[in-house]
């Protein structure tokens, strides 16, 4: 945090700060009832504070109303793309959102408020107007609203160019002033020909548009007002003719005059030359006093009229009333807007009497008589003489002007800070230092708006702009206090650092930039993992308060709005707190994911996992090891292989039995299929498919399966290389197993054609029936055919440690076995393993690395036996949770899970809304709801569309997380019942909610 202390001049400023110091008394006082009533108690009490009191960082992820104006909206919308805000309310400087967060605005409706927002006297003048029985517009015909805006504005000029001059109104916007005053340039003076500059920006009308620097914006457009000239501004950072300084002003001004003097130069003498004195958009560059006053001169002496565009510039803000007043000359012709009507659309020429050339009627606007715009303009006038807001605005500028030069001092991303008055700017360069091919400070469009969200973040709203939007501006109300600015200083520097602008450093500096880096990462030695503690002890009481707050399995959150608000968070700009990223995480994240822990989550093979597994998470993820090699993870490895063979040896696989460790059934059904692969091609011909790739005959090879067999086995024969029509898929019982002789029968079929079948897939546990085949009769068939035997035992597997692993019988004869932790062994994703009968046949996936695996290697690397190099630590989940909760304990699990399933097909084929539609093998319970209260048509396809529908509703409404599948040809809704710690009451409220959002939906269909 940082203070900037006022010099004795800065302090005198708050004599001039009056309308800051209006009591809020004042701002309560009692109006009468009109048109156009606001509750000032409500605004005011809700600005109790001048600056945000900003804890930690808003959330800018898009609310309801962002996300309805995106849908309603063209794409053309601009400024909630950088400012994702939907305001509620404003006073002052002030602002608030629909979220109640408070932000400090120097962007000021791009420079129209320059009063602030809801400012007592124009808000009454504005409902004392309408009281009177005015109308809101009156074209232009006149008013005495008009006359005292009329007058308010001529004395505001400068005396000399106000006493022979003339008002034109021109309509709501600043582009209509411009095309005005195009047209009364061209027709007073009878050329074509406009002079622009670089970097101008005059607004998006076609004409106007003609006289735009900026490329970007025009890049689509045709057709844009021709023979327009642009003329090099002066640039100090980036000058046109690389000198910068007076002397790149005093070249410009000999470019301009050369050219206009060169009967060669192919050029027209303009009609007029149009400038901001100060460019705005083109990256707040004010035009030098000199500069301007050398433009003066040359178009007088050639006949021409100079147009000044103080559109954004004037009434003020720049410390002087008008920008071009500080050059001691005068335009032809001056455009006004903006601030010029308080708040209101509003815009206006002002004009010498001797080139008004227009004739009746030929430039018109049917706004150009809004009442209400001159009320209040000609009251912001008003406030602004009266209060002496001009020299405040000086003043204070210079005050932020030395704020921002500071902080330039203390980064490595400001080229320049440059504007008058509170029109500044802060071009942004690229933090290493690159210059362009000229010998400039790159500019960094990616970090300006990277720190204008940082910024946003904390509570400040500014603009960007400029070449490549490389520079922050400021464009504050003019009432804006120094603390406020003293805000909007803190909040800058602290933007930049966050969005990688970084300090100055010098090179004795890196040891400290190291220790800042040390707090990203656990270090060795006493104290070394304080910070790993702390986040971790924070990572703990979120999810707590996340878990402790959780009523249904899904928040309910459109997913829309989820997708929206995840969308945007920025990932390339932000260095928050860890502590506070593991908040908004959970907030964000945590709260809207699916709770699997919840009662009425039950879709799919997904455990709430066990603490042992939990716990060891944190260890691995500490821990980072590979399991790659033992120089990079000692330990790891023999605990991986303790559990594999500790597994090998609950399977009864034999002496010859290892194993490793997958990512789950997919990798696991995956090894054992490329291992009999290549196990056949050896046996067959010797053929190494490690060495020579796939053999002549590998269009013959083919794997056999049941139907209900998980879809792996054909993913995985496609990533063999074999193509997903190796696979024969034989026909299936009632209850999902494989029919034995279908099999036997398969195979000698297959022989007989020529063709070679070298793998059966054996299913103990399908997914949506939980079907176990017989695996003792498919082992024999394996044995007499001469195949190779893989069972995918990812579902059914764990049965091994309870009362029913006789239903597993013949898997003991497996040459590889698929073991997926992460369901029934309640371990957290990812977790697998694929143990093999021969450890012998690992040699098809062995392959020496000199760096990692060396032959003469004596430590055991566990990469000889994986298709994964780098591999994580799961087998410590394992390791932990056999100790914890052990191998009895799970077992009673597994035993009480299937009577509960038993129990819950029950309940379902009792009750008259639902149809069981198989009876459960493990536990999975497939049926659908059938309302009997007679409001849906039962037609099979009614029951599927009501079935389909139920389930998504019931998720997106955060009712249930339901399993779909199709049974019979029916679509059918699959609860799989993996929780050991529901009861039955838990299982007839979920069926009762079921049922009760099943008779909404079935009325709403019939």
């Amino acid at each position: 945090m940082f203070h900037y202390e006022l010099s004795p001049n800065l302090k005198r400023a708050g004599g001039y700060l009056r309308v800051m110091e209006v009591s809020m008394n004042t701002f309560k006082g009692t109006f009468m009832t009109t048109a156009f009533e606001v509750d000032i108690n409500t605004i005011a009490n809700s600005f109790s504070t001048m600056v945000p009191i900003v804890e930690g960082t808003y959330d800018l992820t898009p609310d309801a109303i962002l996300l309805e104006q995106e849908q309603h909206e063209s794409d053309v919308r601009s400024y909630p793309r950088r400012l994702p805000i939907a305001i509620k309310r404003a006073c002052g400087v002030l602002v608030e959102d629909t979220r109640g967060q408070l932000f400090l605005d120097c962007l000021a409706g791009a420079g129209t408020l320059s009063l602030g927002y809801n400012h007592p006297e124009i808000n009454q003048a504005l409902k004392d107007q309408l009281d009177s029985g005015l109308p809101y517009q009156t074209l232009d015909i006149t008013t005495q609203a008009k006359e005292t805006f009329i007058k308010r504005v001529k004395a505001f000029l400068p005396q000399d160019f106000s006493t022979n001059s003339v008002l034109q109104f021109c309509g709501p916007s600043g582009a209509d002033a411009v095309e005005a005053a195009i047209k009364l340039a061209k027709q007073t003076t009878g050329r074509n020909t406009m002079f622009a500059f670089r970097g101008a920006y005059h607004g998006m009308t076609n004409g106007t548009m003609g006289m735009m620097g900026n490329l970007g914006t025009k890049e689509r457009r045709s057709g844009l007002m021709s023979d327009v000239h642009f003329m090099p501004f002066p640039y100090n950072l980036r000058c046109p003719f690389g000198i910068g300084g007076e002397a790149g002003a005093n070249a410009s001004i000999r470019y301009i005059e050369r050219m206009l003097n060169d009967d060669e130069s192919g050029i027209m003498k303009p009609a007029a030359m149009i400038v901001e004195p100060v460019q705005g958009e083109g990256g707040v560059i004010p035009a030098p006093a000199s500069w301007l006053q050398g433009l003066r001169r040359i178009c007088d002496e050639h006949g021409i009229l100079l147009i000044f565009d103080e559109i954004q510039c004037g009434v003020g803000k720049t410390g002087h009333r008008f920008a071009f007043e500080e050059s001691g000359v005068n335009p032809d012709i001056l455009c006004l807007s903006k601030a010029i009507g308080g708040g209101l659309p509003m815009s206006l020429l002002v004009f010498d009497k001797s080139i008004d050339t227009w004739k009746a009627g030929e430039h018109t606007g049917t706004f150009r008589g809004n009442q209400l715009a001159m009320v209040s303009g000609a009251k912001a006038l008003e406030i602004i003489e009266r209060d002496g807001l001009v020299e405040h605005a000086n003043i204070a500028g210079q005050y932020l002007r030395h704020g921002l030069e500071k902080i330039q001092s203390r980064v490595n991303c400001i080229a320049e800070v440059r504007g008058k008055g509170l029109m500044l700017g802060a071009e942004i360069k690229q933090p290493n230092g690159e210059l362009n091919k000229f010998g400039e400070p790159q500019s960094d469009g990616e970090l300006t708006l990277a720190i204008q969200r940082a910024a946003l973040e904390r509570g400040l709203m500014v603009e960007k702009g400029g070449r490549d939007g490389s520079v922050i501006r400021f464009l504050p109300p003019m009432i804006i206090s120094f603390e406020q600015i003293d805000f909007a200083l803190r909040v800058m520097e602290e933007a930049i650092i966050v969005a990688g602008g970084g300090l100055q450093q010098d090179p004795a500096s890196s040891e400290q930039t190291n220790q800042e880096w040390n707090k990203h990462f656990i270090q060795t030695g006493l104290g070394g993992s304080n910070e790993f503690a702390n986040v971790m002890n924070q990572t703990t009481q979120a999810m707590k308060a996340v878990f402790e707050q959780v009523e249904t399995p899904y928040s309910g959150l459109d997913p829309k709005v989820l997708e929206a608000a995840i969308n945007a968070v920025d990932l390339d700009n932000n260095q928050h707190a860890l502590v506070d990223v593991v908040d908004s995480t959970a907030d964000l994240v945590a709260a809207n994911s699916i709770f699997v822990q919840h009662p009425d989550c039950i879709a799919h093979l997904h455990t709430p996992p066990l603490m042992a597994s939990v716990a060891a998470e944190s260890i691995i993820a500490a821990l980072n090891q590979s399991m790659d090699s033992w120089d990079q993870a000692s330990a790891a490895t023999y605990v991986e292989q303790r559990v594999v063979d500790w597994m090998c040896d609950k399977y009864q696989l034999g002496a010859q039995a290892d194993g490793v460790f997958t990512s789950g059934g997919t990798q696991s059904n995956l090894m054992g299929l490329l291992l009999a692969r290549d196990w056949v091609a050896d046996k067959h011909n010797g053929h190494s498919i490690q060495k020579l790739g796939l053999p002549e005959y590998a269009s013959k090879l083919r794997i056999l399966c049941s139907k209900k067999s998980h879809f792996t086995v054909q993913k995985s024969a496609s990533l063999l290389g074999l193509g997903e029509a190796a696979v024969c898929c034989v026909d299936t019982n009632a209850n999902g197993t494989i029919k034995p002789d279908l099999l036997d029968a398969e195979v000698k079929a297959l022989k007989a054609q020529g063709l070679i079948p070298f793998a059966v897939v054996g299913t103990a546990g399908t997914t949506d029936h939980g079907a176990i085949d017989d695996l003792e009769a498919i082992a024999d068939i394996a044995n007499q055919q001469d195949l190779w035997f893989h069972v995918d035992s990812a579902y059914g597997g764990a049965l091994i440690l309870s009362s029913h692993k006789a239903r597993l019988k013949g898997i003991e004869k497996a040459d590889s076995v698929s073991v997926d932790f992460h369901k029934l062994f309640f371990q957290t994703i990812s977790c697998g393993a694929v143990l093999l009968k021969d450890k012998a046949n690992f040699k098809y996936l062995l392959h020496h690395a000199d760096y990692l695996n060396r032959e003469h290697d004596e430590l055991p690397n566990l990469v000889d036996k994986s298709i994964a190099t780098t591999k994580r630590f799961d087998a410590l989940k394992v390791f932990m949770t056999m100790q914890s909760v052990g191998p009895k304990q799970l077992g009673n699990m597994y035993d009480h899970l299937l009577e509960q399933t038993l129990e819950v097909a029950d309940l379902i084929q009792k009750h008259d809304d639902f149809e069981l539609l198989a009876e459960p093998s493990l536990s999975t319970v497939l049926f659908r709801s059938v309302p009997s209260n007679g409001q849906s048509a039962n037609s099979a396809m009614d029951l599927d569309k009501l079935n389909q529908t139920l389930r998504l509703e019931a998720l997106t409404r955060g009712v249930a997380v339901l399993g779909e599948t199709v049974v019979d040809g029916k679509s059918a809704l699959k609860f799989t019942i993996l929780n050991p710690c529901l009861t039955t009451s838990d299982f007839k409220s979920l069926i009762n909610k079921i049922k009760t959002l099943a008779i909404e939906l079935a009325e709403q269909q019939g």
